[in-house]
């Protein structure tokens, strides 16, 4: 069991990248429905990721007393967080759009039943500049926003955060549930 929001939101940024690669080898090949189940379930399970961090760790680090960031050694100011956590959100609702807008064209596809070169390698190059902005997204996350609990918060506070992040990773919606098996029994 993770016991850190750093180590479980890592973790689950690791899983989340071997998904996303497995999608691209996927996508130009000749099993365009497997390549959409595959962008289906990143969609959803991005989506819990995100979900996760706006419900609780977003909130939880924009809502600290100000007497907490003082800037000093790795702590952030207030204004560091607010700028980083904006991006952040911004960065979301990049990947929620543009994953929308790949899922409407892959249904689409799969439903034309013919052959859609052109259309599955934009949806390739789509997927590039997302796997690119999510890159250099989970970098910042990673770096700084998941570091921050465990700097600004003392141990019960942040292992209920993490608690509530754990529970929103581990509930995807019901249609995965025989495609994705709980996380925690990796763990």
């Amino acid at each position: 069991m993770k016991n850190s929001v750093e180590s479980l939101l890592q973790d689950d940024h690791e899983s989340l990248g071997q998904l996303l690669t497995e999608l691209a080898v996927e996508l130009p090949g000749p099993d365009i429905a497997r390549a959409f189940e595959l962008l289906d379930l990143f969609w959803a399970r991005l989506a819990v990721h995100i979900r996760a961090e706006n419900l609780h760790l977003f909130p939880a680090l924009a809502n600290a007393p100000a007497s907490l960031f003082t800037g000093e050694g790795n702590v952030p100011t207030s204004a560091e967080t607010q700028n980083v956590l904006a991006r952040l959100r911004s960065d979301h609702d990049f990947f929620m759009k543009e994953l929308a807008l790949m899922i409407r064209a892959m249904r689409e596809i799969v439903g034309s039943h013919e052959e859609c070169r052109e259309e599955t390698e934009e949806l390739l190059q789509r997927l590039t500049i997302i796997k690119k902005r999510l890159e250099a997204h989970n970098r910042i996350e990673e770096e700084q926003a998941y570091i921050w609990p465990s700097l600004l918060f003392e141990g019960e506070t942040a292992a209920k955060l993490c608690d509530r992040l754990r529970h929103e990773l581990e509930t995807l919606p019901p249609r995965f549930a025989a495609i994705e098996p709980k996380r925690e029994q990796e763990q």
